[in-house]
């Protein structure tokens, strides 16, 4: 080497020094490597256990946060360990009900020390697949459920082997435990009040009959109407989307039997509707009354407020993390499908506010 040539040497290269792996392949074997201990006594510091002295458990969470260790939740999992992990597989998060409760789910987890893992399908059946093989590789204690329509045979057999609640909706394909609303009682409370009002030209917009809610909260409304015995003005059920609510209520307004009331089966639909009145010059309750279902912040904010059909979120979500921890941390040689489901039913109610009114006659109708 010739005289006054110099060489840089690279951190990792440095005399004496052993190169560490980068922050996102940190191993435990490293950290012990470079406090020159154990593997096993990295471990049994970072689950703070009293066989290890304070000066290592320092040492070790120091090193530890020096370089970004993240321990691996599936090797803890077959360790032998409890997963701090729970699964929530919803249609939607842009819907202000769904986001609700999975606010609710993880602040219900978080007071356990756990994590949530959040999937949404789009009620997509394939999609829903896709998302829950990718769930499980993460091994996670239990999984909370809005199940499609039709899920596929495969999404039934993983689910049969993970400790699972069904939330909102059920589908008869799973034994699996369930959390759900009344819908047939909300909706009945919802069409009631509006024949007590004098209404007898009553429609209805729903989501899709084919989801176990749709079925129910369109019974609601025709055992109400049945029990009344009226007629509905109309029926219209797609999907739980404003698009859908808008055309349908353009159509049914546009109609020689024009409905004096509308019940709603979700609050985008609610949503949906009051776009295509707004369109249309109609005001609520003055030439239509409305009931909304749920109860977004928005519903009391618009017009003297949306009378809606008023679901218990909070309760209902927080109930559904309950019963899936119970399972999943008592689950020990137990099968998930080993035992009778569980079954919750929680009752909506009425909230009245000034979208709805006494029936009053039309010049038109003389």
């Amino acid at each position: 080497m010739f005289k006054g040539d110099r060489i840089k040497l690279s951190e990792s290269q440095s005399i004496g020094k052993r190169p560490l792996r980068s922050r996102s392949g940190v191993t435990i074997q490293d950290i012990a490597r470079e406090l020159n201990i154990s593997h096993t006594t990295v471990s049994r510091a970072l689950a703070d256990s009293p066989k290890i002295s304070a000066q290592t458990k320092l040492r070790v969470r120091k090193l530890v946060e020096e370089l970004g260790y993240v321990p691996s939740a599936s090797a803890r999992v077959m360790r032998g360990g409890q997963s701090s992990l729970i699964g929530l597989v919803i249609p939607d998060l842009q819907n202000d009900f769904y986001a609700s409760v999975a606010k609710t789910v993880a602040d219900s987890l978080a007071a356990r020390s756990m994590q949530l893992l959040l999937c949404v399908t789009d009620d997509d059946s394939d999609r829903e697949l896709r998302e829950l093989r990718t769930l499980l590789e993460a091994r996670p204690s239990g999984i909370i459920i809005v199940p499609s329509a039709t899920p596929r045979p495969e999404t039934i057999s993983l689910l049969k082997h993970v400790e699972t609640v069904q939330l909102i909706r059920t589908s008869e394909l799973l034994s699996a435990h369930s959390v759900v609303i009344d819908d047939r009682e909300g909706v009945f409370l919802a069409t009631k009040h509006l024949v007590s009002y004098g209404h007898r030209s009553i429609a209805y917009v729903g989501g899709d009959p084919v989801l176990s809610t749709g079925r129910n909260r369109l019974s609601g409304f025709e055992n109400a109407m049945r029990e009344s015995s009226l007629e509905p003005a109309a029926i219209a059920l797609g999907p739980p989307r404003p698009e859908f609510a808008r055309h349908a209520v353009t159509s049914m307004m546009a109609a020689k039997r024009k409905p004096t009331a509308l019940v709603f089966g979700s609050a985008e639909l609610t949503l949906g509707a009051l776009q295509a009145l707004h369109a249309l010059r109609l005001q609520w309750p003055q030439d239509v009354s409305l009931v909304g279902y749920h109860d977004p912040a928005w519903f009391e904010l618009t017009s003297h407020g949306i009378t809606t059909v008023r679901l218990p979120v909070h309760d209902i979500a927080a109930t559904a993390a309950s019963v899936l921890l119970s399972r999943a941390t008592g689950s020990a040689g137990r099968a998930p499908d080993s035992e009778q489901p569980v079954n919750i039913e929680f009752t909506p109610t009425l909230a009245l506010r000034g979208s709805t009114a006494p029936y009053r006659k039309a010049e038109s109708d003389n």
